[in-house]
């Protein structure tokens, strides 16, 4: 199909995270809806399955008296963390969880803030338990998740037993579901507060939007609000055989082993495959074959043949061999990524989201996308441009069911965050005639300069590491009206290119507005710090050395 808007994929209606349990192991069956090893053993649990893992955990945190409560949950990617999850919010209490790569002091304060009194925790991380046991923590049941058989197996003879309190619990769709807390670049971690209206409405716009079917490997943690939404919710609405990737040093393995269809992926992965694709090219010095059957393959696209299975062969078999789509979002790719997976036949579909609208707000979709956007805007919300410039670019509101109840115990930065019923983004964008979502940069990050030309930083930032590929990384601030830009290079390929950086970017300013040209660079020893989502610090600068 050529990329042109086509109809809304027709979707199966659920109300909450419950009916789609339910609804999904009638409908499903005995088809694997997870498969994941264990000692070695590759294990598939099957909808019905899992339908049924999910009530007998509920009921027996229900049967000790585990009732409209708050339960934290941490750890690596499992099986038992998503069953926590589902077992929690479907009978009726909220779920929180926390981000594994926390400190443990960090993680008793969001412990503390939210209210939990359960700690579900795996294995890996009985010394946070220990911590939290002692260190005042709220908690009154602690539960790891290696007992979960036996707790299974008490919650099913319960129900066997006539007790279906939490089979038949009711869910109130509006009621809160899940508290999520942001790991933003700057400022605290605020609670999000969001329903299973909510969730479940994210869920469906997803899956009208995109296509998805056969294998999806899961890589990123769970505990990322787009990791989940985007790689389980929607993945089990599609029907899919959810592949859980515990170790990301067996990402590459498992995609050769499980064959996937899709996956999701933060632009990170997708960079690294992309470099390791050309990197292997000239170690065995097919980089130039390699250049060639590329502008052979579109050229023929172009009359409508399709042979790039054939051509791309061993680079497709790198990926498993099936892959066809990979969804990404949480940071900005990078348009050479996108085209160069394109030329190989894998479609990478950007998105846009943010923790506060559950997450999704716009993806490309299969077969109608626009590089360089963030995707058309999703069915179950409204977006809408504020104090648009003279480019159009403006901040993004977001009304709709997806939208946050609020933030947990905050109601002065609830009101902030909102404009009547229009969720304030602080994202900068615009939208084009067509429905598609651009996004430029970040409110607060904006360089108002004292000529009154707004400076974005991020777009910059862009425009530097696509013209300049031995930067890694890049920070643009303001001090003094000058434009800085703080970067760490890439010497350990390139050792002499801090001799080049002050030509280079004198070429890059010869390209830009006369107010956007940088002034003055410095050079860091060390990567920017970072937060667990991998996203850039943006109050750490000054970390380096003056260039020029």
């Amino acid at each position: 199909m050529k990329n042109k808007n086509y109809p809304l994929y027709k979707v199966d209606h659920v109300n909450n995270l419950k009916e789609l349990i339910n609804h999904n192991a009638i409908k499903y069956g005995d088809k694997p809806a997870f498969t994941f090893e264990l000692k070695n053993e590759v294990i598939s649990i099957s909808y019905r399955k899992f339908n049924s893992d999910v009530n007998a955990l509920g009921t027996e945190f229900d049967f000790i008296g585990i009732k409209n409560a708050k339960i934290a949950v941490i750890g690596e990617n499992s099986y038992e963390w998503i069953l926590t999850y589902f077992a929690a919010v479907n009978s009726g209490n909220v779920i929180v969880p926390l981000d594994r790569e926390l400190p443990a002091e960090s993680i008793r304060n969001l412990i503390n803030d939210s209210g939990a009194e359960v700690f579900v925790y795996s294995e890996t991380y009985s010394d946070i338990a220990e911590y939290l046991q002692k260190n005042d923590a709220m908690i009154k049941h602690y539960f790891n998740m290696k007992d979960f058989p036996e707790m299974i197996n008490r919650g099913e003879m319960i129900i066997r037993s006539g007790e279906l309190t939490v089979v038949d619990y009711k869910v109130d769709n509006h009621a809160l579901a899940a508290i999520l807390y942001t790991s933003g670049t700057t400022g605290i971690a605020k609670g999000v507060m969001l329903s299973h209206k909510n969730l479940i409405s994210n869920v469906i716009a997803g899956c009208k939007a995109c296509f998805f079917t056969d294998v999806s490997l899961f890589v990123l943690p769970l505990h990322h609000s787009f990791a989940f939404t985007g790689g389980i919710l929607i993945m089990l609405h599609s029907g899919c055989n959810i592949v859980i990737n515990k170790s990301l040093k067996n990402v590459s393995e498992d995609l050769k082993k499980y064959k996937p269809s899709n996956t999701l992926l933060v632009p990170l992965f997708i960079e690294t495959f992309y470099k390791k694709v050309w990197d292997n090219a000239k170690k065995s010095g097919k980089a130039e074959l390699l250049k060639k059957l590329i502008k052979i393959s579109n050229a023929l696209l172009k009359i409508g043949i399709d042979i790039r299975g054939k051509l791309f062969k061993t680079v497709l078999t790198a990926f498993g061999g099936n892959i066809d789509v990979i969804i990404t979002g949480g940071a900005p790719i990078d348009f050479k990524y996108i085209k160069g997976f394109r030329n190989f036949g894998i479609k990478i579909l950007n998105g846009y989201g943010i923790t506060e609208c559950s997450p999704v707000v716009s993806v490309n979709r299969n077969n109608y996308y626009r590089d360089g956007s963030i995707g058309q805007v999703f069915s179950s919300c409204k977006v809408k441009i504020i104090n648009s410039d003279e480019n159009g670019h403006g901040e993004i509101y977001v009304m709709g069911d997806i939208v946050m109840l609020g933030y947990y115990n905050n109601e002065q930065a609830t009101k902030e965050a909102f404009d009547g019923e229009w969720f304030k983004t602080g994202d900068i964008g615009y939208l084009d005639d067509d429905g598609f979502l651009f996004i430029t940069g970040r409110k607060k990050n904006i360089i108002i300069l004292n000529n009154g030309k707004n400076v974005y930083p991020e777009e910059l930032e862009h425009v530097i590491l696509n013209k300049i590929p031995y930067i890694k990384e890049t920070v643009i601030y303001a001090e003094d009206n000058i434009i800085i830009a703080e970067m760490f290079l890439d010497t350990e390929n390139e050792p002499e290119c801090a001799s080049r950086l002050s030509s280079d970017i004198s070429k890059v300013n010869q390209e830009l507005p006369q107010y956007m040209t940088i002034g003055k660079t410095l050079i860091r020893d060390s990567e920017f710090p970072k937060t667990t989502t991998k996203k850039i610090k943006r109050q750490y600068k000054n970390g380096g050395n003056v260039n020029a």
